[in-house]
């Protein structure tokens, strides 16, 4: 067998090199490539004629100049004489300058009295590649914020801590992995209150679990956390990654959070109670204003009603002193008595009907009524005629007749408040004077607008009109509360009422004045 051997050695040589798969290279001193095995070629991607024509140099890339190999070549001695093996890893360069990883092992043989260098180099690629991402995983894991731990599901060792726990804990990884986790944590009582081994057996149930803890440092210090647990084997053994987060801060927020929200608790119903107030006193005072709101209509009434009663209480007297003269010279007669007491009657008859009006005008109306638009709109006008008969003042009407399903007597008042205003304001004027009150309506609403020609309101209070007690009439004339409280009248049954300056054209002429428009629905009117 060993004559075999011996007559067919460069043969099971060869085929050995040709079969290995690992690249296989010869070379001399001076870094020659004298031979590489197929696997070397396919690697590199050089034929036999082309690698013989290469040096060490020209491909690996670390020992990139002929010194570098010489120096190695020293190395690689000492190693040898020592009885040490020479292994390094490195990077080859393929034909077509593409790098990759290989693990080189070499070693010295005699070849007819010649040392010669065998090397054999395996592609290291997946196998540097695994070993970078652990690398990367583990400097994201020490780099992490939060502690991380391996533990002994059944030992409950430690196996490994990532820098994070070592640093908050006080302890190095040798003295970790010595220890077991409860060791170092406790159960958190103010929330689930588990101690380790009722957590090790939760987790083995399900395999992933989130729980409250207390890890004590070596110093004492305690540190609240929350932590992730996951179950995983690994060659036959179980073991529990924990990511544990400190949560000191987030406990001191809720419980500030919890004393926030006991003072806002407290400061609500303190709050609460001051609403309360305020809201009874504002409608105190709105009860005050619209008392004070009737009060002056009522003045205004009174005042009309003087100018209004004027004229039938002279009637009245002249006709009573009349039959007085006639009886004193006894020409008075049964015919002219009956016609002056008839005369009487009438006058009589349109006092108590002028204090009708005005009785049903201060009645108290808190009930919705239906009445007609119409109706509402010539009280109104009548009304407010009496005072002002000298004046001459024209009223134009353009009245869209309709049934309404609202609060009469305020309607009423609004409409008064309005006329009144135009009317103060016309007295003031020479020439010719009206107030024109029309009404349209939509599908949705229905619009009343009533307008005049007294010049209109100065642009710089036309946006202050409704506030309260603003006014622009003497202090005797005028409170400021009547169009304020038009404004909620109008509010209070859903409506708008609103004012501009408009020029108004009449019998072939164009007039300025203020125009009051009041809006309301008809869903409520109807």
């Amino acid at each position: 067998m060993n004559e075999f051997v011996k007559n067919n050695l460069n043969s099971i040589l060869e085929a050995s090199f040709s079969l290995s798969n690992q690249a296989i290279y010869l070379l001399n001193k001076e870094g020659e490539v004298l031979f590489a095995n197929n696997n070397a070629l396919e690697t590199l991607g050089y034929t036999k004629e082309e690698i013989t024509k290469l040096y060490v140099w020209d491909i690996d890339t670390n020992v990139n100049t002929k010194e570098k190999y010489l120096d190695a070549l020293e190395i690689f001695y000492k190693k040898a004489a020592n009885g040490q093996s020479n292994t390094l890893e490195t990077y080859h360069k393929r034909k077509n300058g593409r790098r990759f990883p290989v693990e080189v092992v070499s070693t010295f043989t005699e070849i007819n009295g010649q040392e010669y260098l065998f090397s054999y180099a395996r592609d290291i690629t997946s196998r540097v590649r695994r070993t970078e991402e652990i690398n990367l995983y583990f400097d994201l894991i020490n780099s992490s914020k939060d502690m991380i731990f391996v533990v002994d599901h059944e030992t409950e060792i430690v196996e490994f801590a990532n820098e994070t726990a070592c640093d908050e804990l006080g302890y190095t990884l040798a003295q970790l992995k010595k220890m077991k986790i409860s060791q170092i944590r406790k159960p958190m009582e103010s929330v689930d209150n588990i101690a380790i081994a009722e957590v090790l057996e939760k987790i083995k149930q399900k395999h992933s679990l989130t729980t409250f803890g207390v890890y004590t440092s070596k110093y004492g210090k305690d540190i609240p956390v929350e932590t992730s647990l996951h179950l995983k084997e690994y060659q036959g053994k179980f073991f529990v990654t924990a990511i544990s987060r400190d949560i000191s801060e987030r406990l001191e927020i809720d419980g500030k959070r919890e004393d926030l929200n006991l003072k806002l608790k407290n400061y609500n119903k303190t709050l609460e109670k001051e609403i309360s107030k305020v809201k009874k006193d504002l409608l105190d005072y709105e009860t005050i204003m619209k008392r004070q709101s009737k009060m002056a209509a009522m003045g205004e009434m009174l005042e009309n009603i003087a100018h209004q009663w004027r004229q039938p209480l002279s009637a009245v007297s002249v006709l009573a002193t009349g039959m007085i003269l006639q009886n004193d010279q006894d020409i008075l007669t049964k015919d002219l008595l009956d016609a002056g007491l008839n005369d009487i009657n009438e006058q009589v008859q349109y006092l108590s009907k002028t204090i009708d009006d005005f009785r049903n005008f201060f009645k108290p109306n808190k009930q919705k009524n239906r009445f007609h638009l119409k109706t509402v709109i010539k009280t109104s006008i009548k009304l407010s005629k009496a005072r002002y008969t000298k004046e001459h003042i024209e009223f134009i009407t353009n009245i869209e007749d309709m049934e309404l399903f609202t609060y009469e007597n305020e309607l009423l008042q609004v409409l008064l408040n309005i006329i009144t205003n135009a009317k103060d304001e016309l007295i003031k004027k020479e020439g010719k004077k009206f107030i024109i009150i029309d009404t349209s309506s939509d599908e949705n609403y229905l619009y009343i607008r009533v307008k005049d020609n007294a010049g209109g309101i100065d642009k710089f209070i036309l946006d202050r009109i409704f506030e309260p007690y603003f006014t622009t009439k003497h202090n005797s004339q005028g409170t400021g509360i009547g169009l304020y409280m038009s404004e909620n009248i109008v509010k209070h049954m859903n409506g708008k009422i609103s004012v501009t300056n408009e020029n108004v054209e009449y019998n072939s002429s164009v007039y300025l004045g203020a125009c009051f428009e009041i809006k309301l629905p008809f869903v409520q009117n109807r």
